[in-house]
């Protein structure tokens, strides 16, 4: 319960670790597609019908599925906050799976991954998912086939066994008290029971099963006649829970994390190649993954590739992070930080990765003293213990016939995938 009597809104989450982790090895994308179904009706109300009580009420209601969890949230006037949770209860614990809504979503699913295959972007960041976390993970993509052989029974069946008041928590943000709002929400979720039988959610992966790269390599998706290539480089990281977590993170921003890093100074303002080049970490379970993304212009894409691993070698090496880097990385990162937290959903939030991920107690009220308490010799020793181009991984999506030789002079591994990161033949 975070309260903030600022604005008469109350904002309402519940998260579920059953998230896409839970997708039968067969069936991805059946946690995201479940949980968005949640949404297109329920008691016996059409997705319509939902929609129009919702915003008569001026009330707002979302239902996801990420990677490690399923979301349901509300924000609501607090006029109107008991018919809301009216509403939010009867979405959570009455999901119809209506045919017609399945269909409608189904197709647009399958529209929409058709279409990120044709999206560098897109494409770029599938592939990288792929060849980076382990299948049972991250690593299993959703695909055309897949949604096509789910049904709204399956998914319904997928809900009722894995989806209850286990594995789950509750957050409220807003302008309201625990003692307002706890009996109205124990008289709509007080009886709601577990599935007779829960399905047991597998557990999270440890680090030992993100295989960090055993030579630097290369995976290039042909985009043919692409005017621009769009590059990942990176390689896993030690987790947010590390120790030299902060300090990472401040060496990230001096020397690839922000406008004024190096990386981007030398891509954009110095060779002009990119729009911008930016790196930044990804925790979920296990380690972290830290990439610079950026998309270059086509004849220079091996020279980019070539440009980060320089930059990032001497960032090891004879120029380490130096004192003025860090004061800037230090003052933008923590200057800008507790303005997140206007909105109560940061901090609703971030209380939710704390339970999700184990995170300390005091993840969020200390966030200011971690990043306040590495010196310059820590941050360079946590930048140095963690970062070796040697690992880099790459992705790069680009017009194979003029940049896979220049690729494959950078001295690194060049294997050609599909739009799944899986190996093609080349003829």
């Amino acid at each position: 319960m975070v309260e903030n009597h600022e604005v008469p809104m109350v904002y309402v989450t519940l998260v579920h670790r059953a998230g896409s982790i839970a997708d039968p090895p067969s069936a991805p994308g059946t946690a995201s597609m479940a949980w968005d179904m949640l949404n297109e009706g329920a008691g016996g109300l059409s997705a319509e019908a939902l929609s129009l009580a919702s915003r008569r009420l001026g009330a707002s209601i979302d239902t996801d599925a990420g990677l490690d969890a399923g979301l349901a949230s509300m924000s609501a006037l607090k006029v109107n906050l008991a018919p809301s949770l009216d509403l939010f209860a009867k979405v959570l614990l009455q999901p119809d799976f209506p045919a017609r809504d399945f269909k409608l979503l189904q197709d647009r699913r399958v529209s929409d991954l058709k279409a990120a295959r044709q999206d560098p972007g897109s494409i770029a960041g599938r592939v990288w998912a792929a060849v980076n976390y382990p299948e049972a993970y991250g690593g299993r993509l959703s695909s055309e086939a897949a949604y096509r052989k789910m049904t709204p029974a399956q998914l319904k069946a997928w809900y009722t066994s894995h989806v209850g008041p286990q594995d789950a928590i509750l957050l409220v943000g807003g302008d309201t008290t625990l003692a307002e709002v706890q009996p109205l929400l124990e008289a709509r979720f007080g009886k709601w029971a577990p599935p007779k039988k829960p399905a047991k959610l597998p557990k999270a992966p440890g680090a030992e099963a993100f295989a960090s790269a055993t030579e630097p390599t290369i995976f290039l998706v042909d985009k043919p006649g692409a005017a621009q290539s769009v590059l990942r480089v990176g390689q896993f990281v030690p987790p947010a829970t590390a120790p030299t977590a902060a300090a990472f993170t401040l060496a990230d921003l001096a020397v690839s994390g922000e406008f004024t890093a190096r990386v981007n100074m030398n891509l954009r303002e110095d060779k002009g190649w990119t729009y911008g080049a930016y790196s930044g970490v990804r925790y979920d379970q296990g380690p972290g993954l830290w990439a610079v993304r950026t998309n270059v212009v086509t004849p220079h894409t091996a020279d980019a590739i070539a440009e980060i691993r320089k930059e990032i070698t001497a960032s090891l090496a004879d120029r380490p992070v130096t004192a003025d880097e860090l004061a800037a990385a230090r003052g933008g990162l923590l200057g800008t930080w507790p303005l997140g937290f206007q909105q109560p959903g940061t901090l609703l939030s971030s209380t939710s990765d704390i339970w999700l991920y184990g995170y300390p107690a005091d993840w969020v009220s200390g966030f200011i003293a971690r990043h306040e308490a590495p010196d310059l010799a820590a941050v360079n020793a946590a930048w140095k213990a963690a970062i070796d181009p040697a690992r880099f991984r790459a992705v790069v999506v680009g017009d194979a016939a003029s940049i896979q030789a220049p690729l494959e002079a950078l001295g690194m591994k060049v294997v050609r995938v599909d739009t799944d990161g899986k190996p093609v033949a080349v003829k």
